[in-house]
C-alpha cells in the first residue's frame, strides 16, 4: 500500500517574531504579506492589513532566511485591486519574483493575470477569498493558472474528498484558527458599514458584536446569547489523519495578527499531528494542545470539516480570547480582609495568571484580572491543583458584585484562564531549545593526486558541489576515513545546517555509509581505497565553509520576469467582439408578487432569485408567457452535488442566468445568456475582461468599488457591458451557518431543524437599533441585508453618459406596492422625468430606515 504523503504545516507571520516561531516550531512553509508604500503598493495588498507585516524592500533576506531553513514562504497579495493601484500591483509581484518567494496568494481575478504575465514562472495559490467550494471552482483557478487552492473553510470533509477525486490540483485546508461567520471574500458588511473593506484588508469584525434576535417584529429573548455570529475557533488536530488520507497538500494555520508565541504552539501541535498520522511519533500531548489554545481561543471545535452543527458552531456568548475554561464560579466570600471569587476548579490555578469570570448579554458584569491571591482549604498557596473549590483574590481594585444589594450573582459562571506566564515561557523555551536545523548528506570524491569534490544535498532535494583546494595525497599515516570526515564536517555552528550521512568515494572504493545510504546494508565502511589517502584539516575546514555558503545559495532561486507591464496590458483590456446586450433596468425578486408587481411598474425584466425552489417554475412560467424577460438566479454558494441546481434552474429555459460563482463561471452555457453577478468580485478591467472572455454577455461591477472608483472603471469600453445595481440592500454576511435554526430549534441541520424559516421573519437587531433581514436561501445558507437600501440615483445620470445601459434593483422583503414605487422611481430616472435627488427624497421619506449612498460615498485616503 502506498504510503500518504506529508501535507505541509503552513503557518502565519505577521512579523518577524511569529515567522522565526514558525520556523522554530516545525513549520514547512509559512504565508505572509507586505507593507503599503511605495516599494509594494499604497494599500497593502494583503488581507489581513492591521498586522505589521514585511517590508518589501527586505523580502529577499526574508526568503533567504526562511529558504536556509528549508522553509517556504508565500507572500499574501489577497485582496481586491482597483486600476489605479495596478502598476503597484506589479511592484509587488516583481518584487515577491525577484524575492524567490516560493508563491504568491492570490483573491482578484485580474491580478491573477498580471502576476501570470510579469512573472510566469512564480507559482499562484488562489486564495480563500476567491470562495472556491467545489470542483468546477478549482478548476477554474486553475486555468486562471493556480498551481493550489486554498478551499472554503465551510467545507465538510466529504465536500474535500469529492472535489479531490475530481482534480490534482493542490488543495489546502484550515484547520486551526478564527473562523469567519461568512464566506470569505462575500462579506460586504465592514465595507457597507464602516467604508473599510474585508477585501481590501481592513475587517471591522462586525461579526463579533453583539446582536438581539427580533422574530415577527418582536424581541425573541435568547438569555445572555448576544453574539449570534460570532462562530467558535477551528481545532482540527483531530481530523488531520483523515485530511492526510484524502491527498491534502497543507494544513494552513490562521493568525497573522497573533503573537510569536501562539504560532509557534499551533506550528508544534500540528507537526506533532502530522507525526503521529504517519506513524512517526507519539502525537500531540495534551499540554500541547492546552498551550496552543491558551495562546488564543474563542472555544474549539473541528468547524464545518465534521459537517454543519448549528448547535455548536456559535455559542453566542463568546467574541474574543477566552483561553482555557478552568472551572465555574461558586460565588463571593472573604478572606483575609479580601473579595475573593470562590471557583470550583477543574483545571490547575496559579498565581499570576490572568482570569475571566464570564458575564451576561454582550458581556454585562463581566470580571476579570491577574490572580493576586489563592487559597485553598483556607491555605494560601501559589498554584491549586484541579478538584474542589479555589478562592481567588483579583487584586484591590476589583470589586465584585454585592448580590445583597441586588447585582447578579457569580454563581454559575464559566471561569477562563486568559492567560498562562509560565505556559508562555514554556513555548518560548521549547521554541529556543530546539532550534530548526536542515539535515544534510555529504560526500566526498576524488583521486590520488586531485583536487576531490564535496557535495552535499538536503532532503528537500537542495544540492552544492565545491572543490577543495588541496589535492589528496598518499597517506603515511592516520588515513582519512568516513569518522576523521565526519570529525571535521560537524563543526556547523550556527549554520542552519546538521550533519547526517558521510560517504567517501576515492578512486574505485566507497568509503562510509550515512542516512544518505551509499552503501547497502552489511558493507558498512570495511571497503577501503587502494592507497590510503589525507587531505589536509584546514583545507577541510574551508570547503566546508565554501559549502555551507554554496548551498544558502543554490536554496534560494529569483524568478525571471516578462518585459511587460501593468500599464500594458491594461492597455489591451477590452471587451471580447461582440455587441453589448440590450439595455433597460431589471429587479430581482424573492417572491412571485415582487416579480408581477415590478413588471406591472415598468421593469425590463425580472431575475427570480427564490428563497424556495417551490414555485420557482410556475412563477417563470406564468411571467415568461405573458412576454416578460425573465432570468433566473442559483445560490451564491454551490457546494459538490449542488451542480443539480444550476441545471435544474436551466431547464426552464430562462432569457438569462446569473452567474455567481467561479464553478459556474467555467460551466459553458451556449443557449441561456449569462450575466455575471457582484460576487464575482470585478474591481479592475483586467478582472471585467476575464469574466467577459468565459462568455458573459455583461458583469456587474462589485460592490467594493466607491463612486469615483465605479465611474472610472465603467468610463470604457465596458461601459455598455456591465449591469449596475443602482438600488439595493445590501447583503452583509453569507453563511453557511444557520442562525434561525440555531436560534428556534434544536436541530443540527437542515434534516433535523424543522425549518423555522418557513415559518417566521427574522432580523438582527444592531446596538444602533436597526434591524436587519435576515433570510435563508435554497441551500440552507443565511443572508443578513442592510436595513436600509444603498442607492445609486446619484451616479445614474453619469453611468449613463459613459455606456452603462443596463440597470438593476434587488429586493428583499418589499410588498407589491413597494415594489412598485421603488421600481417607478428609477423608471422614471432613467427615462430622464425625474433628477436623482428626487428619486432619493422620495424613497428616503417613505422607508423605514429610508437609503443611503453606502459603499458608494467617495472614501478619502
Amino acid at each position: 500500500m502506498m504510503r500518504p504523503a506529508r501535507p505541509e504545516v503552513l503557518a502565519p507571520a505577521g512579523d518577524r517574531a511569529s515567522l522565526e516561531a514558525a520556523v522554530r516550531g516545525g513549520a514547512d512553509a509559512v504565508y505572509f504579506g507586505l507593507r503599503g508604500g511605495a516599494a509594494a503598493a499604497p494599500s497593502p495588498l494583503n488581507a489581513r492589513a492591521r498586522a505589521a507585516n514585511f517590508d518589501a524592500a527586505e523580502l529577499g533576506e526574508t526568503m533567504r532566511f526562511l529558504h536556509a531553513h528549508g522553509v517556504k514562504g508565500y507572500v499574501t497579495l489577497n485582496t481586491l485591486v482597483f486600476d489605479e493601484e495596478l502598476p503597484a500591483a506589479q511592484a509587488a509581484i516583481e518584487a515577491c519574483a525577484a524575492a524567490g518567494a516560493d508563491a504568491i496568494i492570490v483573491q482578484d481575478l485580474g491580478l491573477m493575470r498580471l502576476a501570470r504575465a510579469l512573472a510566469p514562472g512564480l507559482p499562484i495559490h488562489a486564495s480563500t477569498q476567491m470562495t472556491c467550494t467545489d470542483a468546477a471552482g478549482v478548476a477554474l483557478a486553475r486555468e486562471l493558472g493556480a498551481a493550489r487552492v486554498i478551499l472554503a473553510r465551510e467545507l465538510s470533509l466529504d465536500d474535500i474528498a469529492a472535489i479531490r477525486r475530481a482534480t490534482d490540483v493542490e488543495l489546502e485546508v484550515f484547520v486551526h484558527g478564527a473562523l469567519c461567520i461568512a464566506y470569505s471574500g462575500q462579506c460586504l458588511t465592514s465595507e457597507a458599514i464602516g467604508g473599510r473593506s474585508a477585501n481590501r484588508g481592513a475587517c471591522a469584525q462586525a461579526c463579533r458584536l453583539p446582536y438581539r434576535l427580533v422574530v415577527d417584529g418582536a424581541l425573541h429573548d435568547l438569555g445572555d446569547a448576544a453574539y449570534l455570529l460570532s462562530p467558535e475557533d477551528l481545532d482540527a488536530t483531530d481530523v488531520i489523519p483523515d485530511l492526510i488520507a484524502l491527498g491534502v497538500a497543507s494544513v494552513k494555520i490562521e493568525g497573522r495578527l497573533k503573537g510569536p508565541e501562539y504560532v509557534g504552539a499551533t506550528a508544534r501541535l500540528y507537526r506533532a499531528a502530522i507525526d503521529a498520522a504517519l506513524g512517526e511519533g507519539g502525537g500531540p500531548s495534551a499540554a500541547d494542545r492546552e498551550a496552543a489554545l491558551q495562546a488564543f481561543s474563542r472555544g474549539s471545535g473541528p468547524g464545518f470539516l465534521r459537517g454543519v452543527d448549528h448547535q455548536r458552531l456559535v455559542d453566542g456568548r463568546t467574541c474574543d480570547h477566552r483561553g482555557v475554561e478552568v472551572g465555574e464560579a461558586r460565588g463571593v466570600a472573604r478572606r483575609r480582609g479580601h473579595e475573593v471569587v470562590v471557583v470550583r476548579a477543574t483545571r490547575p490555578l496559579a498565581r499570576g495568571e490572568g482570569i475571566l469570570v464570564e458575564g451576561g448579554f454582550a458581556g454585562e458584569g463581566e470580571i476579570g484580572g491577574r490572580v493576586w491571591g489563592l487559597w485553598r482549604d483556607g491555605r494560601e498557596v501559589e498554584r491549586a491543583p484541579a478538584g474542589g473549590d479555589v478562592e481567588v483574590w483579583l487584586g484591590p481594585e476589583r470589586r465584585l458584585p454585592d448580590e445583597r444589594r441586588g447585582a447578579r450573582g457569580l454563581r454559575g459562571r464559566r471561569v477562563f484562564r486568559t492567560s498562562d506566564p509560565a505556559a508562555l515561557r514554556g513555548i518560548r523555551e521549547a521554541l529556543e531549545r530546539d532550534p530548526r536545523r536542515v539535515a544534510i548528506d555529504v560526500r566526498l570524491e576524488g583521486r590520488l593526486g586531485e583536487r576531490p569534490r564535496l557535495s552535499a544535498a538536503t532532503e528537500g532535494g537542495v544540492s552544492a558541489t565545491v572543490e577543495v583546494d588541496a589535492p589528496l595525497a598518499r597517506a603515511e599515516r592516520s588515513p582519512l576515513d568516513e569518522a576523521a570526515l565526519r570529525r571535521q564536517l560537524d563543526r556547523l555552528g550556527d549554520t542552519p545546517f546538521t550533519l547526517r550521512g558521510v560517504a567517501l568515494s576515492l578512486g574505485d572504493a566507497d568509503v562510509g555509509q550515512g542516512a544518505a545510504e551509499q552503501a547497502t546494508a552489511g558493507q558498512g565502511a570495511a571497503e577501503q581505497p587502494a592507497t590510503p589517502v589525507v587531505l589536509p584539516p584546514s583545507a577541510i575546514n574551508r570547503a566546508r565553509r565554501a559549502l555551507v555558503a554554496a548551498l544558502l545559495e543554490a536554496s534560494h532561486r529569483a524568478h525571471p520576469r516578462a518585459r511587460v507591464s501593468a500599464g500594458e496590458l491594461l492597455a489591451e483590456a477590452v471587451p471580447p467582439a461582440g455587441e453589448p446586450p440590450p439595455g433597460g433596468l431589471f429587479v430581482l425578486c424573492r417572491n412571485v408578487e415582487q416579480a408581477r408587481a415590478a413588471l406591472e411598474a415598468g421593469a425590463s425584466g425580472v431575475y427570480l432569485d427564490f428563497l424556495e425552489m417551490v414555485g420557482l417554475g410556475a412563477a417563470a412560467r406564468e411571467l415568461s408567457a405573458a412576454g416578460a424577460f425573465v432570468a433566473v438566479a442559483p445560490p451564491r454558494i454551490r457546494k459538490p452535488g449542488e451542480e443539480k441546481i444550476d441545471r435544474y434552474l436551466r431547464s426552464l429555459g430562462p432569457a438569462a442566468i446569473l452567474v455567481r460563482s467561479l464553478g459556474a463561471l467555467l460551466d459553458a452555457s451556449p443557449d441561456t445568456p449569462r450575466i455575471g453577478d457582484f460576487s464575482l468580485n470585478v474591481t479592475n478591467k483586467l478582472a471585467a475582461r476575464e469574466v467577459l472572455s468565459r462568455g458573459l454577455i455583461a458583469f456587474t461591477p462589485s460592490f467594493d468599488l466607491d463612486a469615483a472608483q465605479l465611474v472610472s472603471l465603467l468610463e470604457s469600453p465596458f461601459g455598455p457591458f456591465a449591469e449596475v445595481v443602482v438600488h439595493h440592500p445590501m447583503p452583509l454576511f453569507h453563511m453557511e451557518h444557520c442562525v434561525i435554526a440555531a436560534t428556534l430549534s434544536e436541530g443540527k441541520d437542515h434534516r433535523t431543524c424543522g425549518r423555522p424559516c418557513e415559518q417566521h421573519a427574522l432580523s438582527l437587531r444592531d446596538r444602533a437599533g436597526m434591524d436587519h433581514p435576515l433570510e435563508a436561501d435554497v441551500g440552507c445558507r443565511n443572508t443578513v441585508f442592510h436595513a436600509a437600501a444603498q442607492s445609486a440615483a446619484h451616479l445614474v445620470p453619469k453611468l449613463a453618459r459613459s455606456g452603462v445601459r443596463r440597470f438593476r434593483v434587488e429586493l428583499v422583503r418589499e410588498d407589491a406596492r413597494g415594489t412598485r414605487r421603488v421600481v417607478d422611481a428609477y423608471r422614471r430616472l432613467l427615462a430622464g422625468e425625474v433628477a436623482p435627488a428626487e428619486v432619493a427624497r422620495g424613497l428616503r421619506a417613505e422607508g423605514s430606515y429610508g437609503v443611503v449612498r453606502g459603499s458608494l460615498r467617495v472614501l478619502q485616503a
